[in-house]
């Protein structure tokens, strides 16, 4: 049984990368501060800012120009997200 136990476990805790990531960008918070400044002075690209927290969290604080869009809810909120594919989505 120790025998079986530690590739088990080497196997369990091997950091593998993460799949699902492979498919979008990682913005920072300093990339996205400068999005928004460029957005405010019309020079940047059109994005979308979307707050994925709770309703009450978005109403207490949010980034001012970000939509709320609660991740449980997402299925309802399709209209918002729009139906152009090649416009710059950031959730938060």
């Amino acid at each position: 049984m120790k025998f079986l136990m530690v590739p088990l476990m080497t196997f369990l805790l091997w950091p593998f990368p993460a799949s699902a990531f492979d498919r979008f960008d990682i913005v920072t918070t300093e990339q996205v501060r400068e999005m928004l400044t460029a957005r405010e002075a019309g020079t940047g690209e059109d994005f979308l800012l979307v707050n994925t927290l709770d309703d009450i969290i978005y109403h207490h604080e949010h980034i001012p120009g970000s939509v709320s869009l609660p991740w449980t809810r997402v299925a309802d909120y399709e209209p918002v997200l729009g139906g152009d594919k090649a416009k710059c989505l950031v959730f938060y």
